[in-house]
C-alpha cells in the first residue's frame, strides 16, 4: 500500500474518532435537539468522504468491505443538499458505522504492519505516527 493512502487512512480513522467524541454521552433526541454536534457531525462526514476520494483505487479495491461508495455518497448529500439531509441517517452513521469503520481501518493497520501507538499517543504524535508510516513504507513493511 503506498505511503499517501496510509496517511489518507490514518486521517480518516482520526476524523471518525472525532465523530465518536460529538456523540460521547448523548442519545438520538439530545443529539436532534444539538445543533452545534448535528453540524460537527455532518462536516465531519463531509471530512471523510473527501478523503475516501484522494484514496487510491487500488486501496479501495484491496480493502473493499468498506463501503467506500456509499461514504462519497453521504458526503456528497451532505455538501450539495444540506436542507434535505437526514439527521437519523446521520446519526445511524455516527452510531452504527463509524465504529464499524474505526474498526476496519484498525484491521487494514495490522494488515499492512503498522502497530501504532495507543490513542493517546496517536492523537499527541500525528506526525511522529506518519514519519512512522514513511520509516515501515521504507523498510519494506
Amino acid at each position: 500500500m503506498e505511503l499517501r493512502d496510509k496517511r489518507i487512512l490514518y486521517k480518516i480513522r482520526i476524523e471518525a474518532l472525532h465523530i465518536m467524541d460529538f456523540i460521547k454521552d448523548l442519545n438520538f433526541d439530545a443529539f436532534t435537539k444539538n445543533e452545534i454536534t448535528k453540524r460537527a457531525v455532518a462536516m465531519t462526514i463531509v471530512n471523510i468522504g473527501e478523503l475516501v476520494r484522494a484514496l487510491s483505487d487500488n486501496a479501495k479495491s484491496q480493502y473493499n468491505d468498506i463501503p467506500w461508495t456509499a461514504i462519497r455518497q453521504t458526503r456528497n448529500v451532505i455538501s450539495h443538499d444540506y436542507e434535505a439531509v437526514d439527521f437519523a441517517r446521520i446519526w445511524q452513521t455516527a452510531f452504527v458505522d463509524i465504529p464499524i469503520l474505526i474498526e476496519k481501518i484498525d484491521s487494514i493497520e495490522r494488515d499492512i504492519g503498522l502497530e501504532l501507538y495507543g490513542e493517546a499517543e496517536r492523537a499527541a504524535n500525528y506526525d511522529e505516527i506518519l514519519k512512522s508510516i514513511k520509516d515501515a513504507d521504507d523498510n519494506g513493511v
